[in-house]
């Protein structure tokens, strides 16, 4: 088979210097070669014993926690869960009852606990660090805000945290709406900001952007601030414009219109 030559090229013929300098940086290579390999079992024999030491630890640790994960954490879980199950059944009981003294008394064993069962605050203290016990703050927010304990309400809704879009925003709308029971509007309208920002689903931004607008307008009407008006405005404009099918927009574009008319 052919092979191609190029063209000038000359292959230059190795000289017996050339030749014992090639044998000789080979040998020195396996010589480091060797002494790295000498050297990787020298340090192994020293420090096999923390190695193995630490290889075993975390073993060990990674054991545990799947001990203690399997049977103290799910466990705890469930047993929060079923604690808690009287609480929410007294809270739904209390949130559809009309008659206004039964529903304090049935919001306060919700919270407290009746006849030897847990309430809400109980589940916070014994099971804290739960998905029930982190859900039991929520509970006792809402059920401080309907007793008229908005400070309360404030201290357990702000302790609430949670990925979900539905229950974060309601949880910071509801300090807001304590904040403004309290009448401290400029918080209020701060949670309620909170509340938009957080999550623009079709169910709580347009409520809290009305809100927001409303709690903006009464601010500029009390302080003479424009930067109010133009919040109003803004709040106003977004339901309208991107929640034109919810129950709040006929009455955003009679407020945007009275912000827009107030510049």
């Amino acid at each position: 088979m052919a092979t191609y030559k190029k063209k000038g090229y000359k292959k230059v013929k190795k000289t017996g210097l050339d030749k014992v300098a090639e044998k000789s940086l080979v040998a020195k290579s396996l010589e480091g070669a060797d002494d790295i390999v000498v050297k990787s079992e020298k340090f192994l024999e020293k420090y096999q014993n923390k190695i193995f030491t630490a290889i075993g630890l975390i073993a060990l640790a990674v054991v545990a926690y799947y001990y203690y994960h399997n049977n103290i954490v799910v466990p705890k879980r469930a047993e929060a869960a079923n604690e808690m199950y009287v609480a929410q059944s007294l809270f739904e009981k209390a949130v559809d009852e009309k008659d206004p003294a039964v529903q304090k008394e049935l919001f306060q064993k919700a919270l407290q606990g009746d006849q030897g069962k847990y309430g809400f605050l109980d589940i916070i203290d014994e099971y804290g660090n739960t998905p029930s016990g982190k859900l039991a703050h929520y509970y006792a927010g809402v059920a401080y805000y309907h007793l008229g304990e908005f400070d309360k309400a404030i201290e357990e809704l702000g302790k609430f945290k949670t990925k979900d879009e539905i229950l974060q925003p309601l949880a910071y709308g509801m300090i807001g709406d304590s904040f403004l029971q309290l009448d401290q509007p400029e918080d209020a309208l701060e949670y309620y900001e909170k509340a938009i920002d957080f999550s623009s689903n079709d169910f709580t931004a347009p409520m809290f952007l009305m809100k927001a607008g409303k709690t903006a307008m009464a601010l500029y009407e009390s302080t003479g601030e424009k930067k109010y008006l133009k919040k109003a405005e803004k709040y106003f404009k977004r339901i309208v414009e991107d929640y034109p099918k919810s129950d709040y927009t006929e009455d955003a574009k009679i407020y945007l219109a009275e912000a827009q008319y107030g510049q």
